[in-house]
């Protein structure tokens, strides 16, 4: 298995373990908190995903919907919700206007892209002397373990 997919599939499912085990350190939050992005906003972990989504940069609605495995009106309404309390905006594709992209605004973007890179060299660093088999394995039990939360990867809680 390729290790980047890995990751990235692991990557994927900590929103909804971390849900499942508990929210984000205070010292994230108050960073978020200080750059004036509000931290009291609901986030299911179909939101998270759409914002992890974005530390490899802006993505289209569809691109978005294929990264979280879920339908094109489903992300809709998850950026809709993380753009109405400031934390991603849609514009204009700088390489095709026709098509419109969701990225960070401003001061989220430096922050999410940092937690989002820390999360990942620990995993990296869990992941590094696995062989392939028990790296499948690892990524097994996680999904298994994200399930029994109740929520799976890119579902929408109601």
């Amino acid at each position: 298995m390729d290790r980047d997919r890995l990751i990235d599939e692991a990557l994927m499912l900590l929103p909804v373990l971390g849900r499942g085990l508990g929210r984000p350190e205070p010292r994230e939050l108050d960073e978020i908190s200080r750059r004036g992005i509000p931290t009291d906003v609901h986030l299911s972990p179909g939101h998270v995903q759409v914002l992890i989504s974005l530390s490899r940069g802006p993505h289209s609605v569809g691109q978005l919907a294929e990264a979280i495995g879920v339908s094109r009106p489903a992300v809709s309404q998850l950026v809709d919700h993380l753009e109405r309390h400031g934390m991603v905006e849609r514009r204009p594709d700088p390489t095709d206007r026709r098509v419109v992209v969701v990225d960070y605004v401003s001061g989220m973007q430096e922050i999410a892209r940092r937690m989002t890179d820390g999360r990942r060299r620990k995993l990296e660093e869990a992941v590094e002397p696995l062989t392939d088999e028990e790296a499948r394995a690892f990524l097994k039990g996680l999904k298994l373990l994200a399930g029994s939360f109740g929520v799976l990867p890119g579902e929408e809680e109601g």
